[in-house]
């Protein structure tokens, strides 16, 4: 008995790893460990200005858009990751109210879908962004990437990986709610109002939206 205790032993864990079938051993599944993120702080709700223009403008009292929700996740277009650093995701209390509402709206009727990838807003004080957007000064701009066919969450390199039915979906969402433009790429084949949406080059991986001041 002794014996047999020390063979068991020292069988090596990586044998152990398999599923009795009935007529064959498979592997068991391997589980990826979950990523040890900080939970995302609440939203501190406060009544935004946008004053100026898109283009030179400035933000008061923005209200930050959380780091990830349970319909979508946020992107860094700069490092290339998620979720996007904080200073990039601030909008006026109205943008971000349209934007929180417009995922919920969409999960809900895309149960299937991946969730929504959010990309940049504005700098919690607006101004100028950086060489990367010439807008997005005020809090009234945000980009929102196609969802793509493989479902992976993080934005597509061409436009043959979007999922065209669930980007004109959210195209189609934005309009309704009142965007005042939603410029899209020339390889999306997306469509919509030509007063509000419009094609503009280097949009072939996310939507721009921009929401009337109020």
């Amino acid at each position: 008995m002794l014996l047999l205790l020390l063979l068991a032993l020292a069988v090596p864990a990586a044998a152990q790893a398999y599923l009795d079938t009935g007529s064959r051993r498979v592997p068991a599944p391997v589980r990826a460990e979950p990523r040890d993120e900080p939970a995302p702080a609440p939203i501190r709700w406060r009544d935004s200005r946008a004053l100026g223009t898109p283009s030179a403008g400035r933000l008061l009292r923005g209200v930050r858009l959380p780091s990830v929700g349970a319909r979508y996740f946020t992107w860094d277009p700069l490092l290339h990751r998620s979720p996007n650093r904080a200073w990039r995701r601030h909008g006026t209390d109205e943008v971000v109210r349209l934007v929180l509402r417009i995922v919920r709206d969409y999960a809900r009727a895309n149960p299937r879908a991946p969730r929504v990838g959010i990309g940049d807003l504005s700098r919690p004080r607006g101004g100028y962004f950086g060489p990367r957007h010439v807008s997005h000064q005020n809090g009234l701009d945000v980009d929102v990437y196609y969802p793509r066919l493989d479902r992976k969450e993080r934005p597509p390199k061409r436009p043959a990986q979007i999922d065209r039915r669930l980007a004109q979906d959210l195209v189609d969402r934005f309009v309704r709610a009142g965007a005042e433009r939603v410029f899209v790429g020339p390889g999306t084949a997306l469509r919509g109002p030509p007063r509000v949406v419009q094609v503009l080059a280097d949009h072939d991986n996310h939507l721009h939206v921009r929401i009337r001041a109020q």
